[in-house]
């Protein structure tokens, strides 16, 4: 389960180094801001199908904030019948705004990519794990909502 939710947070971390990130949100597309999870997708290499899975109320409430060079998580989840919060961290990294890749401090083996930005939608893919078991990486697409 740890897994999980460090795989949440890593791949959430997307976030620019550069000044000109500072920028209204209404201008131009950022990382820069908060954001939640609204669903995940994997894309299993064995069978070429993907599989879907929307975040519940609780877990919308978790969010993830990107400054210019850290990401700021907060993670809440459901226990029994009551949403908690069950994390709270922070993690540097590092932006390349020209291929969308990002990585956090002493992992930069283990890439994200920003495959879709607007001013309110951030798409990160993950594709370091097989969760098939085929012996092929498979893609784990994190679709992100930018908090109002």
């Amino acid at each position: 389960m740890k897994r999980i939710i460090l795989s949440f947070v890593l791949f959430s971390i997307i976030s620019c180094n550069g000044n000109d990130e500072d920028q209204e949100i209404g201008n131009k597309a950022s990382i820069i801001g908060e954001w939640y999870i609204e669903k995940a997708e994997i894309y299993r290499s064995l069978n070429q199908q993907i599989q879907t899975s929307f975040s519940t109320d609780c877990e919308k409430k978790s969010t993830y904030e990107f400054t210019s060079s850290h990401l700021l998580s907060i993670i809440y989840a459901q226990n029994n019948n009551t949403c908690v919060k069950t994390d709270a961290g922070t993690k540097k990294y590092t932006f390349d705004k020209g291929n969308g890749k990002f990585w956090f401090e002493n992992e930069e083996n283990y890439p994200y990519f920003v495959t879709k930005l607007t001013a309110t939608e951030m798409v990160v893919e993950d594709r370091s794990q097989d969760f098939d078991g085929d012996g092929t990486k498979d893609v784990l697409r994190r679709f992100y909502k930018r908090v109002n």
